[in-house]
């Protein structure tokens, strides 16, 4: 697995834990990690999907905030 697409994730804390332990979201980020596309948008309706299901009501953010996040995401995996 990436080490900065860890950090990526581990930075945006789509939940807000605090304080963050390291591996948090692991297997959340495991899940992207093996989605193989080059679009941004599938990429964040796919990261989406992934967190709503994990984390139900805890997961507020937009599809918007997750193509934010996908963009970079994408952008470091060319």
């Amino acid at each position: 697995m990436n080490a900065e697409i860890v950090q990526i994730i581990n930075e945006w804390n789509p939940i807000e834990i605090y304080p963050l332990i390291e591996d948090e979201y692991y297997s959340e980020i495991r899940k992207i990690y093996e989605i193989k596309t080059n679009s941004v948008e599938e990429l964040a309706e796919q990261m989406h999907v992934v967190f709503a299901q994990a984390f139900k009501k805890e997961f507020n953010k937009s599809i918007e905030e997750c193509r934010w996040i996908a963009e970079k995401i994408i952008d470091l995996i060319k």
